[in-house]
């Protein structure tokens, strides 16, 4: 590997200020989460795909940013 990092759920659901079992939860159901792999019974969010998944939640539906 690349030296590529990645957050747990855990982590995940501390940057996304809600509980593990949501994020779970959310996961199971199919709702929006950011990319992940999993790697045996864990879940990994790699860093950059999350960086790149939140500023396109950031981002309106007519291509501005929300600080427009």
């Amino acid at each position: 590997m690349t030296g590529r990092r990645f957050y747990t759920l855990e982590e995940i659901a501390r940057e996304l200020h809600i509980a593990p079992a949501t994020a779970r939860n959310r996961l199971t159901l199919g709702l929006p989460m950011p990319p992940s792999i999993r790697v045996g019974r864990r879940r990994l969010f790699p860093v950059d795909e999350y960086e790149r998944w939140i500023a396109s939640q950031l981002t309106r539906a007519d291509g501005r940013d929300v600080a427009d």
